[in-house]
């Protein structure tokens, strides 16, 4: 479960942002928190803000320490550049320092803290502490610190990694994490962390069309029929009109290929596309009045945002069932607002979430500010301050003399500008006038 998230110096973050879901001390919504020891965490957080506030960037930042972690030791050979690297760009000191990150997250009753900092060339620093179960405090297992001035790097490995700093000193690049090529060596100190970032994290962007998200919820459907049922009783009680979902695999063919794509594809990147798993989707509506049913194709007949519930479904169910944290930019894209709450409430349940599943999301949405639906410490705001760099908190954290009450209406205030993180329109927009 995740407890924490830090981001510094990436795209429109400058000064280190902090992103919490440990609860306050707000007494409100019980059902909204999962207890986990110590530890009260929230199961929902939604991030408001106006376009280009930094939401999607947080988003992304998420997204990827997910990928570095993933790919560093497996995806990346000696000398290449490390991959969307993008430090906050409008200041002259920050363009030439790293990006910064840092994550806690508990898996069982185990505490890990682990961070890194790179640019695009290399890794900068990277430290792992682990607080375990029945421990007296936590133990640093990772230090690692670049210095430019003199190319060199100096290690500490501390803890279970004692007797690995040979092997993890000579095998880890410098750009590449340690996290990373300790776990591909079979380490098994680090692999449960690992395996968070690879099993127990997904990201989604419902802005992109949700082709691949959708053929892995159909696979799903195929692998397990129990999940198939939820997943189609899901798509039923949304109020689509549909009665079921109908699956199957079927093999791809040179036509699902558009020609002029086609063309620019080698014979070996086609063969490998031809030969990935490809589904038909088909949404069975019931024919009134009759028993009878029609068939309709998903991508062709259904629309956006039938297309976009059924994507998310999937991952939706996989979190519940297993305890995963989802972060999902533009959660309400081509959703109705009620659907999208229904989404989040599932999330908050405590008869639907006994796993202590985790829902991240940025939106637009602000009929979502809704105190009967998510308490003070889980409303975040993004907005940018004078620098043009984002700036992250959430109406728990204003001052106490100006945080919001409870009984307030979150959605008109927020809207007119008391909470902020809403456009300030130049006059051009209301007084435009063609010449």
């Amino acid at each position: 479960m995740l407890v924490e998230f830090k981001v510094a110096n990436f795209k429109s973050f400058n000064e280190e942002q902090v992103f919490s879901l440990v609860a306050s001390k707000d007494t409100t919504h019980p059902d909204n928190l999962i207890n986990a020891g110590k530890f009260n965490l929230l199961k929902t957080a939604a991030i408001f803000g106006q376009n280009a506030s930094g939401k999607s960037n947080f988003i992304t930042a998420v997204r990827f320490v997910e990928n570095f972690v993933g790919r560093s030791a497996t995806k990346m050979n000696q000398g290449d550049p490390i991959p969307s690297v993008a430090p906050f760009r409008l200041t002259l000191e920050s363009k030439a320092k790293p990006s910064c990150f840092q994550i806690k997250v508990l898996i069982g009753d185990a505490l890990y803290d682990y961070g890194f900092s790179a640019t695009r060339e290399r890794v900068h620093g990277e430290s792992l502490t682990v607080r375990l179960p029945g421990a007296r405090g936590a133990q640093e297992w990772i230090d690692r610190d670049y210095d430019a001035r003199t190319g060199e790097t100096k290690w500490r490995f501390g803890g279970p990694l004692s007797g690995e700093e040979k092997l993890l000193r000579e095998k880890t690049r410098d750009n590449g994490l340690a996290l990373s090529r300790g776990a591909e060596l079979n380490i098994k100190a680090l692999s449960e962390l690992f395996l968070w970032f690879r099993q127990r994290l997904y990201i989604y962007d419902l802005s992109s069309p949700p082709t691949v998200l959708m053929n892995v919820t159909a696979e799903s459907m195929i692998d397990d029929g129990q999940f198939g049922t939820k997943l189609s009783d899901m798509i039923r009680d949304a109020d689509f009109g549909i009665d079921r979902i109908k699956v199957e695999e079927r093999t791809r063919g040179v036509g699902d290929v558009a020609s002029n794509i086609r063309e620019g594809l080698s014979e070996q990147t086609l063969k490998m596309y031809l030969a990935e798993k490809a589904f038909s989707i088909n949404a069975i509506h019931h024919v009134i009045p009759s028993d009878s049913e029609e068939e309709f194709d998903f991508m062709a007949e259904e629309s956006n945002g039938t297309k976009r519930f059924f994507a998310l479904a999937g991952p939706i169910l996989h979190a519940l069932e297993n305890g995963n944290l989802m972060a999902v930019d533009e959660i309400e894209c081509s959703m109705h607002p009620l659907l999208v709450r229904k989404l989040i409430e599932l999330f908050q349940s405590p008869k639907a979430n006994v796993k202590g599943a985790q829902l991240i999301f940025a939106t637009h949405d602000s009929t979502l500010m809704d105190q009967t639906l998510l308490r003070r410490d889980q409303i975040w705001l993004v907005e940018k301050n004078k620098n043009g760099a984002s700036q992250l908190r959430s109406l728990y954290d204003f001052a106490p003399d100006e945080r919001p009450r409870n009984t307030e209406a979150f959605q008109r205030n927020y809207l007119a500008g008391r909470y902020g993180g809403v456009p300030n329109f130049g006059p051009a927009l209301e007084d435009f006038e063609l010449k």
